[in-house]
């Protein structure tokens, strides 16, 4: 696997970051998700993986790091104030220059991302084993003393790093997502993104759109005309539940897709998502005069949500919303 391959690779696996997955799906990745274009993300062999003809290690996984199973490898993961996260990660016993160690000092050496997996329910549990993929991270540093390798995610160095082999939009859709699995921020300083307003912004939209897969959360209207390829013709709108004027962040987790009416009515204060994720519409629409504008038949019914748990709107953004925008009287 080459190092375009890889990046490409890394790219259609952002959108499972954060996500629980299964055993098969990391060993017979092909066969669940064909689009990464990779046969496998880990083989769950040891902790190193390293595809048998790649100088690089592709992968590593630590049973320790999420505090659900232990090893003879106790590895951490901390979450840093600007929004990155780090992990001390041990090199496998023995010789140091053994194959899936040197492929660690080779990502080290020439600044090549790797993937990163934890455990986070261990064999035994009811339904098997599950992993959450934390996305790439660098390798920074490495400590003799200890055989630990220091790795950092979300940082503007590894998004850098893949950006190379992206377009714009795609180095911004990889750092997006890469974020989900650090704590919701809100008024994220600009200097720590990597990809420019714009490129966030079509990202944003993307992400939402495809989680939502082009529907309204509210009352699943949905029109995806797919004549051209390149840009879609979608009705639907990714809006953000605190404004970016409010510092609002571009975050899945501080979006919803929603059907053009919807948008405004949501951006108008007329209904709002409850902490449950239920829609609360205002009594204000009692009031109106209104004709087909349907929106009170969905007072109280959950929201569609996104694919994946990990962009389910942030109880921060919610809060906001709730108590900045929606009209309770």
């Amino acid at each position: 696997m080459n190092l375009e391959q890889r990046a490409k690779a890394f790219l259609k696996l952002a959108r499972y970051t954060g996500r629980e997955v299964s055993a098969d799906f990391l060993r017979k990745t092909s066969d669940h998700f064909p689009k990464a274009g990779i046969t496998r993300i880990h083989h769950l062999i040891e902790g190193i993986y390293k595809p048998a003809e790649d100088d690089y290690a592709l992968c590593i996984w630590s049973r320790s790091a999420a505090g659900h199973d232990t090893e003879i490898y106790p590895d951490d993961v901390s979450i840093r104030k600007d929004g990155t996260w780090t992990m001390n990660y041990a090199a496998k016993s023995g010789n140091l220059e053994v194959g899936v160690n040197r492929s660690l000092f080779n990502c080290m050496k020439d600044n090549v991302p790797i993937l990163v997996i934890v455990t986070t329910k261990p064999s035994g549990s009811p339904g098997g084993a599950k992993y959450r993929l934390l996305g790439p991270a660098l390798i920074e540093d490495f400590n003799p003393a200890n055989r630990r390798f220091s790795l950092i995610g979300c940082s503007a160095v590894a998004a850098s790093e893949l950006s190379r082999r992206y377009t714009q939009e795609e180095a911004a859709q990889m750092e997006l997502r890469s974020r989900l699995i650090v704590p919701f921020q809100v008024g994220l300083d600009r200097a720590q993104y990597q990809s420019s307003r714009k490129s966030r912004e079509h990202a944003f939209r993307h992400i939402i759109l495809e989680e939502y897969r082009c529907q309204c959360s509210v009352c699943q209207a949905k029109f995806l005309l797919r004549q051209d390829p390149r840009e879609p013709l979608v009705e639907a709108e990714a809006a953000h539940i605190i404004p970016v004027e409010h510092k609002g962040p571009d975050d899945p987790r501080n979006g919803l897709s929603l059907c053009r009416r919807h948008h405004w009515a949501f951006d108008k204060g007329l209904f709002t998502i409850t902490d449950g994720r239920d829609i609360k519409v205002s009594p204000a629409v009692l009031r109106a005069e209104r004709r087909r504008f349907d929106l009170e038949e969905y007072d109280g019914s959950p929201m569609t949500p996104p694919a994946s748990e990990a962009c389910h709107p942030d109880e921060q953004a919610l809060h906001w919303h709730q108590e900045k925008v929606y009209r309770s009287t």
